[in-house]
């Protein structure tokens, strides 16, 4: 196996960005960043990256994989507002900078849902305590100092449940998303 990245992008450099990348969970180191040439240079090893950012972008505030994240029970931050669309043409630059890495979108509030529908409920904020309790029981020995670098691993973690075949992705016309297999909450727009 080859080592892959998670990244919690700050749609501004002056913002701390977290990134997690390992090949396990062992082995997984997890820091904090700020400029576009820092990120780049600790994502430069890997083949693949999963973050937490706007990839492509849709006429109206949601794309129709967005939509579909709906029927989830999830709801992302409309690309209309500012700062989401300063966040996606931040990765779009990263993504431009990159070195023929494969980037693949995630939303890390849904791997805190499915872990909440693991333990029999569904949270109503991020709950760090179950993610790093589940964390810890696949072997992380890296400790998180931050929401972000938290976040971080939840992307990296997306990107493991991707490589067990456990991911669910969310594709149409206008974008991919990779999350964990939630359970649907109705219909899909």
């Amino acid at each position: 196996m080859e080592k892959w990245a998670g990244v919690d992008l700050a749609a501004s450099p002056a913002k701390p960005s977290a990134v997690a990348v390992g090949e396990g969970w062992e082995d997984l180191t997890v820091f904090t960043v700020f400029s576009d040439e820092a990120l780049l240079k600790a994502i430069e090893a890997v083949k693949a990256v999963w973050i937490d950012a706007p990839l492509t972008a849709a006429e109206g505030p949601f794309r129709s994989c967005d939509k579909r994240l709906h029927g989830y029970g999830l709801t992302p931050l409309p690309l209309s507002w500012p700062a989401m669309r300063a966040l996606h043409q931040r990765a779009r630059r990263l993504l431009d900078r990159g070195r023929g890495q494969a980037f693949h979108e995630t939303f890390p509030w849904a791997l805190y849902a499915w872990l909440g529908e693991k333990a029999g409920f569904r949270p109503r904020r991020k709950d760090l305590a179950l993610l790093a309790a589940w964390a810890e029981k696949q072997g992380l020995q890296a400790r998180p100092t931050s929401v972000h670098e938290w976040d971080a691993v939840a992307c990296w973690a997306i990107g493991w449940l991707a490589h067990q075949g456990w991911a669910l992705v969310l594709s149409a016309e206008d974008g991919t998303l990779w999350l964990p297999p939630l359970t649907s909450k109705g219909n899909t727009a």
